[in-house]
């Protein structure tokens, strides 16, 4: 895991909701949107490598808090058979800007793409990874992820490792929404990809005031940069 690359990350997942895009050698390309469905994210590059970040869920945005609590089991489309299942929510949000994200890693001169984001974001950047590692060829695809929830089966997992193995998942301190969504026994089966780096507090109590607050963005970036 690159340190650098973790602050960076950080830095253009928070930028995903539209709080400056300008970031060291990142430079802002474009946005992808369907408003649907309140899915945004932002694209850009340095010199070498291609970034996709996913926003995440916002308090305003009705339709991020719809997408998050359908956590019914969907089929993955995208790769790996029959019995990969992940958050329905998530990947009907991914499905409706996959075309114009598809298009951006396809036409991009970088072999380089890292995917990220924080919160829905994260889990949306996952799905983008194991999509771009299954179906998109000649390219190196990496992901980070910071504050996401869980995303699919443990079968999705399985074959998400195989594919994607540059994952990196951060959790700051008692950031509770990592635990979610819930399993439901003989109904959801959820667990989480790649690679745990738990930054921050490692022994605050989810039940404190501090879950909340370490969630936010600008705390996961805050965290790293004092690492």
């Amino acid at each position: 895991m690159n340190k650098n690359n973790a602050l960076l990350c950080a830095k253009i997942s928070q930028s995903a909701y539209g709080k400056g895009y300008n970031i060291g050698l990142f430079q802002l390309a474009g946005r992808f949107e369907n408003k649907a469905t309140d899915t945004q994210g932002i694209f850009g590059n340095t010199s070498n490598t291609l970034f996709l970040a996913f926003r995440g869920s916002e308090e305003s945005g009705t339709a991020d808090w719809i997408t998050d609590l359908n956590f019914i089991s969907a089929d993955y489309p995208y790769g790996g058979g029959s019995d990969i299942t992940v958050h329905a929510g998530f990947i009907e949000a991914y499905q409706s800007i996959r075309e114009s994200v598809f298009k951006v890693g396809k036409d991009t001169p970088h072999k380089k793409i890292i995917c990220t984001g924080h919160s829905l974001g994260g889990a949306l950047a996952t799905l983008c990874a194991l999509d771009l590692a299954c179906n998109l060829s000649g390219k190196q695809v990496s992901n980070y992820t910071y504050g996401s929830p869980k995303v699919g089966n443990p079968d999705f997992v399985k074959f998400y490792n195989q594919k994607v193995p540059q994952s990196y998942r951060f959790v700051n301190g008692p950031d509770i929404v990592p635990t979610v969504p819930p399993n439901v026994p003989f109904l959801v089966d959820y667990d989480h990809i790649g690679k745990l780096h738990h930054i921050g507090d490692t022994q605050a109590s989810q039940l404190s005031t501090d879950a909340a607050i370490s969630h936010l963005p600008n705390n996961y970036v805050k965290t790293l940069e004092q690492a």
